[in-house]
């Protein structure tokens, strides 16, 4: 019998290399939201709000004008305010440290943290 530890195994949300994440905080400004991002907000996080569309209020530009799914009518938003993430899926593009070799990966932010460095797995 093998008493051996296993080895380490590649990151599974990154085959290409390894990835350094850096979690995401529990509040984040209204100003990071993306379409297809879903958020609560603070006075009420039961309601899961679902990102259609996003834009900057035409009178206000600290404003945002945010279509949300299942809503007739959207939501205004301070970019400052304060929202609590919940889904935000994102395509990065990462930089090998050591040899300057790019590639693209989906990320899901809110799971898996925002990308600080990656290594390729050429290293």
């Amino acid at each position: 019998m093998n008493s051996a530890p296993n080895p380490p195994m590649p990151n599974p949300r990154q085959a290409k290399g390894f990835m350094v994440t850096i979690a995401l905080p529990s509040a984040l400004p209204a100003s990071r939201l993306q379409v297809g991002d879903t958020f609560a907000l603070h006075k009420n996080p039961g309601e899961h709000l679902l990102v259609e569309q996003t834009a900057t209020h035409p009178d206000l530009p600290s404003q945002l004008i945010i279509a949300v799914s299942g809503k007739t009518t959207p939501i205004t938003l301070h970019i400052d305010e304060p929202i609590r993430p919940l889904r935000m899926p994102r395509t990065v593009h990462v930089t090998c440290q050591l040899c300057d070799q790019s590639t693209e990966t989906e990320l899901e932010l809110v799971a898996n943290g925002e990308p600080k460095t990656w290594v390729c797995n050429r290293h």
